[in-house]
């Protein structure tokens, strides 16, 4: 077996992972995910596993917005961003940072630089997932910790201050992620550039399951994937990777609830997937994960009825990044349904923790010199911050109730976001606000 077969056997789910291939095997860099190994592993200790796994996905795509979600055209997800460093280039300047949340709202609202590179068969499949995210804090912790991953475990460590790392904030309410370096496997040389949890109900676990600890809920990056204006660059085997800030675009997805492309179904020596799919009826049906490479004429699986080349402009496979620009409706479809579902407390935190929530409000909205702010209850108070697009706090107000107007005639034309917290802090809320001139 080579060094590439067995690292199909033994990675844990949702790894983005590049691996250096060896003299015996292909000369290309190959990008990988061991989902296998982490299922597999459950399974045998508590069986039943991957079929509690199954339901909770069929839950997912079976589910539609009701009335109240479809009220809420696009859902805002809240960020805390964990920065984890020892030495000075892992540290990453919020400029860095910023730009990563850009290149995200833009994959995520079919808004990237490349999104017409999408072949035209594939083009009416193509889909605004409306869904954003803000950066409500960052974290910035140094630590003498070292991260890397082993043949057993992952690196979640740096999710405990008590080795090395940071403490998740509420994951019910935040999407926690976590920046590092990533050792590569001793030995192996194999090079992890990030992975995420997916969504799982408890409820639908098996008794006695062993799940993750709450407080691992999110996701892991390495810092030389974030961003593209990074300077720090990833080299494996002489080659420099031509990093897009993707990566984190498809760890969100898995995080959201989306599966590979080729629906990880050739076994734990990798052979074909064409009998397992990934469960999204949008997608072409695909043989293998596409090894960093954009050939446009793959076609790895065939079907007599609809024969359609491989999806590898899609966000969930291992294509090569400049490739990679788009989710098709029943991907979208799927995220929002988890976030009404699993990850409802993400967006109900943010829009629609209860029914005063809905009434929140700014007025006029669009906006040229000032707003009003409506706190639907009579009396409550609430702190409001504003951030633009790129998460930069821009005006903050420490105590703000229904009624106060709120100047901005110092703020440039555009969008920004307004996040308000109950006097409490049990609730937040954001609010999107269009400046003109």
């Amino acid at each position: 077996m080579t060094i590439t077969n067995f690292l199909k056997s033994v990675f844990v789910f949702a790894v983005s992972l590049l691996l250096s291939a060896n003299s015996s095997a292909q000369a290309y860099l190959q990008e990988q995910c061991g989902q296998v190994h982490y299922l597999e592993t459950m399974e045998a200790k508590h069986p039943g596993f991957k079929k509690a796994i199954d339901r909770h996905f069929e839950v997912a795509k079976a589910a539609r917005p009701d009335t109240e979600w479809s009220r809420v055209e696009v859902l805002t997800i809240p960020i805390v961003l964990h920065v984890v460093w020892r030495v000075d280039a892992e540290n990453l300047a919020d400029s860095i940072l910023y730009n990563q949340l850009e290149l995200l709202n833009k994959a995520f609202r079919n808004n990237n630089d490349n999104k017409n590179d999408l072949r035209e068969i594939f083009k009416p499949l193509q889909e605004d997932s409306r869904i954003e995210f803000v950066i409500d804090r960052i974290i910035r912790v140094k630590t003498n910790a070292t991260f890397a991953v082993s043949l057993r475990d992952l690196v979640d460590k740096i999710k405990k201050e008590s080795t090395g790392g940071s403490n998740a904030e509420d994951v019910d309410r935040y999407l926690n992620i976590w920046i590092c370096n990533i050792r590569p496997i001793p030995f192996l040389g194999a090079q992890i550039l990030g992975y995420a949890y997916p969504p799982m109900g408890l409820a639908n676990w098996p008794e006695g399951s062993e799940a993750p600890s709450k407080d691992l809920e999110g996701i892991v990056l390495d810092f030389r994937i974030i961003g593209n204006n990074n300077p720090n660059k990833l080299v494996i085997q002489g080659n420099t990777r031509d990093n897009r800030g993707i990566i984190a675009v498809h760890e969100l997805g898995h995080y959201l609830g989306l599966r590979h492309i080729w629906g990880d179904g050739g076994g734990i020596f990798g052979g074909s997937s064409c009998a397992v799919d990934d469960g999204v009826e949008d997608t072409p049906n695909q043989g293998a994960q596409t090894a960093d490479n954009c050939f446009k004429t793959a076609n790895t699986c065939t079907d007599p009825t609809n024969d359609l080349p491989d999806l590898i402009e899609n966000f969930m496979d291992y294509s090569t990044e400049s490739c990679q620009n788009m989710f098709t409706k029943q991907q979208v479809s799927i995220m929002r349904a988890v976030l009404m579902n699993q990850r409802s407390g993400l967006v109900a935190s943010t829009q629609l923790a209860n029914e005063d929530a809905i009434k929140l409000s700014l007025y006029p909205n669009p906006a040229q010199e000032y707003f009003y702010f409506d706190g639907g209850l009579r009396g409550a108070q609430y702190s409001l911050k504003v951030k633009d697009y790129l998460g930069t706090e821009i005006s903050s107000i420490a105590t703000i109730k229904s009624g106060d107007r709120v100047d901005i005639s110092s703020f440039r034309q555009g969008i920004y976001y307004v996040l308000i917290k109950t006097a409490d802090d049990t609730a937040s809320f954001a609010l999107k606000l269009v400046i003109t001139r």
